[in-house]
């Protein structure tokens, strides 16, 4: 036999918010030879990981914002301190159109919810070294569909500024409005969380504290609701319709040094270090 080859030691970490998302997955490795992650290494990964995920989402979304391929994509508004527009970027104005109560095209009125989220943002934020928290919105637009307000505090050099990205509801941040709007229970709902994490029928039944007939009937349940006939049938259902196209086209977009896009990965299939 021929010689063995020393293998490198691996670790992955899902990059997750504080609100549970996956935005990403950090890969270390060590050299061959070289010891196991120990306990105290994989404490202080899961402790940076959410600063990891939210860098990760930051970057996706303004990169999205600022390079919009497409209709669909985000935009951004920046404002003063004042609440004055500091910046817009391409596009944007047509989602301000759609928010309610606002008249950005005719007066220059900002939509009261994009008010809203940025001064919650700025509320969290008292100097450069306390960035503050992320504010999240989902807004009902006049043409009928969900939207997504994300407001962030920018403090530099003394002044305040909060930046708001606007953009359409994807799955992952509607999971709860669809799942209601398809008429399941709250288990129902428990359930297909479940599912979209790839967990198995023994591990749904163990997390929920029932029996795996039990989770089976809920399933039933949920496929008929939903108009699916599968597990993989209801993953692919989002994953295929938003994740994939994205997975693909950030792929490209890496050689060509171009910002990259999307949102957060869904269920990700397995937990962080």
């Amino acid at each position: 036999m021929g010689e063995r080859v020393a293998q490198r030691t691996r670790q992955l970490v899902a990059l997750r918010t504080q609100a549970g998302e996956a935005w990403g997955v950090l890969s270390l490795y060590r050299e061959p030879g070289r010891p196991q992650f120990d306990p105290d290494e994989l404490r202080f990964l899961r402790a940076v990981s959410p600063y990891l995920a939210e860098g990760a989402r930051r970057g996706l979304l303004v990169g999205e914002a600022t390079d919009p391929e497409g209709p669909e994509a985000p935009g951004l508004v920046v404002l003063k301190d004042d609440w004055s527009v500091e910046s817009l970027t391409p596009g944007v104005a047509r989602w301000l159109a759609e928010l309610p109560d606002g008249d950005w095209p005719a007066r220059g009125k900002l939509p009261p919810s994009l008010l809203a989220v940025a001064g919650r943002a700025l509320r969290t934020a008292e100097d450069a070294d306390a960035p503050g928290e992320i504010a999240l919105a989902r807004v009902l637009s006049r043409t009928g569909r969900w939207m997504v307000l994300h407001g962030a505090a920018l403090v530099a050099n003394g002044t305040r500024r909060v930046a708001v990205i606007v953009e359409p509801a994807h799955p992952a941040r509607i999971a709860p409005l669809l799942m209601a709007a398809y008429g399941l229970t709250d288990r129902e709902q428990d359930v297909t969380r479940l599912v979209l994490q790839r967990e198995s029928t023994a591990a749904i039944a163990q997390r929920l504290v029932v029996s795996a007939h039990t989770v089976q009937q809920h399933l039933k349940s949920i496929f008929e609701k939903t108009g699916v006939h599968s597990r993989r049938d209801l993953v692919g259902k989002v994953f295929f319709s938003y994740y994939e196209p994205r997975v693909r086209d950030n792929e490209a977009r890496v050689p060509e040094e171009k910002p990259l896009r999307g949102g957060p990965m869904g269920g990700a299939g397995f937990e962080p270090a």
